[in-house]
């Protein structure tokens, strides 16, 4: 586990106001490129904290998305509470918010006020439609922006149920587009000192994520919905044993080669199947046939003899069996990290690499407050003062540290 110091955002700070999967996400990929992110929560702490949490109180959501961070509890309701969150921002290179639109500056903590105390400061605005229109203050959740987006539309089912596409789809693009927008606003800071205000919101995301099908859906008037396999020779098919592999032979080239592995060279020569254009119109008959073919032999069979004839060809994993992919495990996708309470974990990775500043998981997920003497003295608050705040319930800290200090 490494400390991050060589990470490509290695000595900057983000101050992040963030909660559930949007905003925390791309603040974490953040704090895996080496940055110091100093989450802030309220007393009591998030929700996400208490979201799906297995039996043995391991809470994996918030730990996926919140590793290596420091953690502030402070009641920004509260005028002080403001006040701290702004003098921590004087010494913050970006300030990350997914609160609705006009929650922020209801709390005194927009970007005019950030921008007061820190000129050069980047805002950035995870938001569910966006910073315009007439439904930009509207509550947001990643299956409404899949709704609205048209996502869920092409998703339907086919007895015509519309359906998300994942679960947390639009969340996970939209902190992408997030993290993008921020390291955008970075690299203009460093050539012209300027700051800025950046959104990224789950609509948005979820166009962007689409946007070869809605401009093909936009010029032609209509949807091309996903029906079964996306070819007839490209998509899932169930083996002998029961267990389901993917093939992706959309090429022409890939042909013969699929034929080759499935001993059919029959239809590689069948008049109805010899080119990708009558195959299509004739996939009622292949797919079957197909079908049919795969049933004779067993997965890992399959597996070997498309390898074999350079078809592209994968297992369908599930989320467990990543654990034991090799090349899951060879790039860092799944790995093992240390953590003080519940000791060797398994956790994913970092979705990218970089040969000189490498992401790693730095540290483990913080207690709620375990960091918020220590951040709030680094920007002047004084030890008398943070005391006074923890006794007024502004500031909170973890409760071994309470009774740590009352015991002294």
């Amino acid at each position: 586990m490494g400390e991050g110091a060589n990470g490509a955002m290695a000595g900057l700070r983000v101050l992040d106001f963030t909660r559930f999967l949007q905003g925390p996400y791309a603040t974490r990929l953040f704090a895996d490129m080496g940055a110091e992110v100093i989450k802030v929560e309220r007393p009591g702490g998030e929700w996400d904290r208490r979201l799906r949490v297995a039996p043995d109180g391991f809470a994996g959501f918030f730990h996926g998305l919140n590793r290596g961070k420091r953690s502030v509890a402070i009641d920004l309701q509260h005028p002080e509470g403001a006040e701290l969150a702004l003098r921590l921002a004087g010494g913050c290179d970006v300030v990350v918010e997914n609160f609705r639109p006009g929650v922020m500056e209801r709390l005194g903590l927009g970007y005019e006020q950030f921008r007061a105390v820190n000129p050069s400061i980047i805002y950035a605005g995870a938001s569910g439609y966006g910073p315009e229109g007439p439904r930009n203050q509207e509550p947001m959740y990643d299956m409404v922006a899949q709704a609205v987006s048209g996502v869920s539309d092409f998703m339907r089912a086919p007895d015509g149920t519309p359906r998300l596409a994942t679960r947390a789809m639009a969340d996970s693009a939209g902190a992408m587009f997030l993290a993008m927008a921020v390291l955008a606003a970075l690299l203009v800071k460093e050539r012209t000192g300027e700051g800025q205000r950046v959104d990224a919101s789950l609509v948005g995301a979820c166009l962007g994520m689409h946007t070869a099908e809605i401009t093909i859906a936009l010029h032609e008037d209509k949807v091309f919905r996903p029906q079964g396999r996306v070819t007839s020779t490209s998509g899932a098919f169930i083996c002998g044993d029961g267990q389901w592999l993917v093939i992706g032979a959309t090429d022409q080239k890939l042909w013969h080669g699929l034929m080759t592995a499935l001993g059919r060279p029959d239809l590689h020569e069948d008049e109805r199947f010899a080119r990708s254009r009558t195959r299509e119109k004739n996939r009622a008959e292949l797919e079957p046939l197909l079908e049919r073919q795969f049933l004779t032999r067993d997965r890992a069979d399959w597996l070997e003899v498309l390898h074999e004839n350079n078809v592209p060809v994968a297992p369908v994993n599930s989320f467990l069996d990543l654990a034991h992919d090799p090349d899951v495990l060879a790039n860092g996708y799944i790995l093992e990290q240390d953590d003080r309470t519940w000791g060797r974990i398994k956790v994913v990775g970092h979705p990218f690499h970089m040969t000189g500043t490498p992401a790693t998981v730095r540290d483990w997920t913080p207690e709620l407050g375990e960091h918020s003497v220590s951040e709030l003295a680094r920007v002047g608050v004084s030890g008398a003062d943070i005391e006074l705040l923890i006794a007024a319930g502004v500031v909170e800290i973890p409760n071994g540290d309470r009774a740590e200090r009352g015991a002294q």
